[in-house]
């Protein structure tokens, strides 16, 4: 069977210039996840675009075709398996827009705390199992990490240990721990992209050991500037500054999933807050913090 994509990443085209050879690792009722050296790609019969995604026009039942191990081969115009082929001909290339340095102001306090609280009842609803905001790793990456930076101590910012025990924390196909890491990481990396300051890095060999392959590739794309188009905008419409009103893209980034979606929203608002904090002296931290510790 073949089908045709109608966009695809800027990571996933390079993967396919180099020809290579792939693998199926995971898949789900609309998408597929390949593996090559490395790098993933996600083949998805949805809209929601990023730099490691090919979306493909059509209906999902193709994905009876595909099956766990089955290999696959790359080249710059086309993806092929055992019983579908999936062309790149005339697909529109997807790029990261974080990539791009712009002058950034923070949300208010205000704005912060009430989206974490958006957040906090979202939480509350969820029939998923324990919550990040009850988990004791959160706890102390925000006393030993967050909170010294809010106070103008940036050294534990950088320190790898700190995020180490967030790492695959918590159930589902990418670990609670990992979604908040990947949202936090992505805002406060583009942000000091955009500063030319310094970025926070995590070895992959790190990572890897501590949740699944996907997600790791996933966290560490999320640091260079590459995630999916629903978190880059509400990373861009935070930091617009001002009175600008993101929750219509937070809400829409953290209804996804479980709870994937409200992790990694968590991050982006602890980030900028413990940021915020430093640079202007503020209790934006403390009073978001607070918002997830009240029952």
């Amino acid at each position: 069977m073949n089908q045709r994509a109608s966009y695809i990443g800027e990571l996933a085209a390079r993967i396919f210039a180099l020809r290579r050879t792939g693998e199926v690792t995971r898949v789900f009722q609309r998408s597929v996840y390949l593996k090559t050296g490395k790098d993933f790609v996600l083949l998805l019969w949805g809209e929601l675009r990023s730099p490691m995604t090919v979306n493909v026009v059509g209906r999902g039942e193709v994905l009876r075709q595909f099956r766990h191990g089955e290999r696959c081969t790359f080249d710059s115009d086309d993806v092929r398996f055992e019983k579908a082929e999936i062309t790149m001909k005339g697909a529109e290339v997807h790029r990261s827009s974080l990539l791009v340095r712009r002058v950034v102001g923070f949300p208010s306090e205000s704005a912060l705390v009430k989206g974490v609280s958006m957040l906090k009842s979202l939480y509350d609803v969820s029939p998923s199992g324990p919550k990040l905001p009850a988990d004791g790793a959160l706890n102390n990456f925000v006393r030993m990490v967050l909170s010294p930076f809010s106070e103008g101590r940036p050294k534990a910012m950088f320190r790898v240990e700190g995020y180490l025990p967030l790492i695959g924390r918590g159930g589902g196909f990418t670990p609670a721990g990992d979604d908040f890491v990947g949202g936090f990481l992505a805002t406060f990396n583009y942000i000091a992209r955009c500063r030319r300051s310094r970025q926070v890095s995590l070895p992959r060999a790190s990572i890897s050991s501590r949740t699944v392959p996907e997600s790791a590739a996933i966290l560490g794309y999320s640091l260079k500037g590459y995630v999916d188009e629903g978190l880059e905008r509400l990373i861009l419409k935070t930091l617009e500054g001002g009175d600008s009103s993101f929750y219509d893209d937070l809400l829409a980034v953290a209804h996804r999933g479980h709870t994937s979606g409200i992790d990694m929203s968590l991050g982006v608002l602890l980030c900028e807050a413990a940021m915020s904090d430093a640079a202007n002296g503020g209790r934006s931290l403390q009073g978001c913090f607070e918002v997830l510790r009240n029952p």
